[in-house]
């Protein structure tokens, strides 16, 4: 390469620009490749191969090295790379808490891959534990709750910051920003610059120290908030000691533009039984009771939700509702809105106007479907205790009837909500009432379904209802309920049964407290139904070690 007229120069014409390129075909020249050919005509002799910034120095010297230096950008460069710089990444902050030993993260990816209905199970025992899961798993588990949002919170306790720090660069799992942690501290910062997922969980940090410090800032931030969803997501703050001064924020946001946000406010409202707005929602349903019923003390009459006709503004505006554009007329519509009244409403309204107790009121409702219905919905919704109760002790359309009929009727009201009203004990107490004696004649078999539209048949049979009942207990399960079960589980099974019988199979082996596996015996009670049996008590077994681990 002494000579530049005879140096080795890579034909530029005919490997790296054609002759004729088409429109599409991207421009293969880069700065270091001008500096290279530049290099190869003078000659190495003349000029020392250069230094580039974008491309590694050759180990060899001379021509060598310059012919090193043009085969990489070459190659380079028809593999399509652009040159560029890149900022570090940040790392997150560190997670003081410990994380789960190695057995439990191997059972982890074993409920992964093959029990995900042990998932929240696992979750809540390694939060309750203090400790957190293993880096390499956050990815999995963010990807699961992005499908599944009643994981979202126990996920996003189990991996922290480092579930927050890795949604920044993934947009399908932002959604993690914005679930709370316990250890996250109101800070000025996020509140007045923060993106909206840090500003709701700054205010709900603040909220948990000092609830009235929050109110007060989302007071004064409601008037220039723009998006409902927004909005929304700092209402939600509240329901962290929800309390009396909350009141002016919550009916301010009754006239709110959002559906969502009027139907949020309207949900707080309700559990603030003492408030101006319940008092106003006594007065409008009072209103309505006393057109319907009878004066005095004399017997009431029924109460037909239609004839409610709520038409009126300001009842339509507790209700968090906007005046239609024409005034309800078909019996749907004056049905829906007759409904949302009874539904919020406090309950004291119809045991005070009607001077009876909450059975009382249920057995004047036992014949109006509609009226039974929303009060069901009220119960939930206002988690009353005593309401609860008569709902569940009904003696012609409670909890026992329900067992006994066999069939889950999609008019029975939300079990998992009129559960949760309930301590944890009283609960399994309510469900061995139901059950009946042990040594009840009537219980030894199960009954026929009632075979109306009403039911659902993929649980029928008292086994299949008993099942769907279980997974709705939501808390630990005495001792007694869970030699109950057992029993009911070793009785005769029919054919018919058989479904349900392995759905109840199931129910037990996600709630029943994997101490008890001791009550189960060994061999399958029934050997048509054996692997639905050996299934069930490998899977306490398995959460057994489970809680053993964490």
């Amino acid at each position: 390469m002494n000579d530049p007229r005879t140096a080795e120069v890579p034909p530029t014409p005919d490997t790296r620009t054609p002759a004729h390129p088409s429109p599409e075909a991207p421009s293969v020249e880069t700065p270091s490749w001008d500096r290279l050919v530049s290099t190869a005509l003078v000659g190495t002799s003349r000029r020392a191969v250069p230094h580039l910034p974008d491309l590694p120095r050759s180990r060899r010297a001379g021509a060598a090295g310059l012919l090193d230096l043009v085969a990489v950008d070459t190659v380079r460069t028809r593999a399509g790379y652009t040159a560029h710089t890149a900022e570090p990444v940040t790392p997150d902050e560190p997670d003081p808490r410990p994380q789960v030993g190695a057995d439990a993260a191997h059972r982890l990816d074993a409920i992964l891959a093959n029990r995900p209905e042990l998932l929240p199970e696992w979750l809540d025992l390694a939060v309750r534990g203090g400790r957190r899961v293993s880096h390499t798993q956050t990815p999995d588990l963010l990807e699961r709750a992005s499908r599944d949002s009643s994981l979202r919170p126990l996920v996003a306790t189990a991996v922290g910051r480092r579930g927050t720090w890795l949604a920044s660069f993934n947009s399908a799992w932002s959604f993690i920003a914005r679930e709370p942690l316990a250890t996250d501290v109101h800070t000025d910062r996020a509140w007045h610059h923060g993106t909206p997922a840090e500003r709701r969980r700054t205010l709900f940090a603040l909220r948990a120290t000092d609830p009235a410090a929050a109110r007060d800032l989302l007071a004064a931030a409601w008037p220039s908030e723009n998006r409902g969803e927004e909005r929304r997501g700092l209402l939600e703050a509240l329901t962290v000691n929800l309390g009396p001064d909350d009141e002016a924020v919550l009916d301010q946001a009754l006239d709110d533009r959002s559906a969502n946000v009027r139907g949020l406010a309207l949900t707080l409202l309700t559990r603030l039984p003492d408030s101006a707005h319940a008092h106003r929602l006594r007065s409008h349903l009072r209103e309505h009771l006393d057109r319907q019923l009878s004066g005095g003390r004399g017997a009431p009459r029924a109460v037909d939700i239609v004839d409610m006709d709520v038409t009126a503004a300001d009842q339509l505006r507790d209700l968090a509702l906007v005046p239609p554009k024409k005034w309800p007329r078909s019996r749907q519509e004056r049905w829906e809105l007759g409904r949302v009244l009874v539904t919020h409403a406090p309950l004291d309204t119809w045991t005070e106007r009607l001077r009876l107790d909450p059975t009382g009121v249920l057995n004047l409702a036992e014949e109006e479907r509609d009226l039974r219905e929303a009060l069901a919905d009220a119960v939930c919704l206002q988690a009353d205790p005593d309401w609860a109760r008569a709902l569940l002790d009904h003696p012609g359309s409670g909890l026992a009837q329900l067992l006994r009929s066999g069939a889950m009727s999609r008019h029975w009201p939300r079990t998992r909500e009129l559960f949760a009203a309930l301590p944890g004990d009283e609960r399994c107490a309510a469900v061995l009432a139901a059950l009946g004696p042990a040594d009840d004649p009537a219980e030894q078999t199960d009954l026929t379904p009632h075979t109306d539209s009403g039911w659902n048949s993929d649980f029928s049979g008292e086994r299949g209802v008993l099942g769907q009942v279980l997974h709705a207990v939501g808390a630990p399960w005495t001792r007694e309920l869970s030699e109950e079960v057992v029993r009911r589980l070793a009785r005769p099974l029919s054919r018919r049964d058989a479904r349900g019988y392995r759905f109840l199979c199931e129910a037990v082996a996600e709630h029943m407290p994997p101490e008890h596996l001791d009550l189960l015996p060994e061999q399958p009670p029934h050997e048509e139904e054996g692997h639905a049996y050996l299934h069930l008590r490998e899977t306490l077994r398995f959460r057994l070690d489970m809680h053993r681990e964490l």
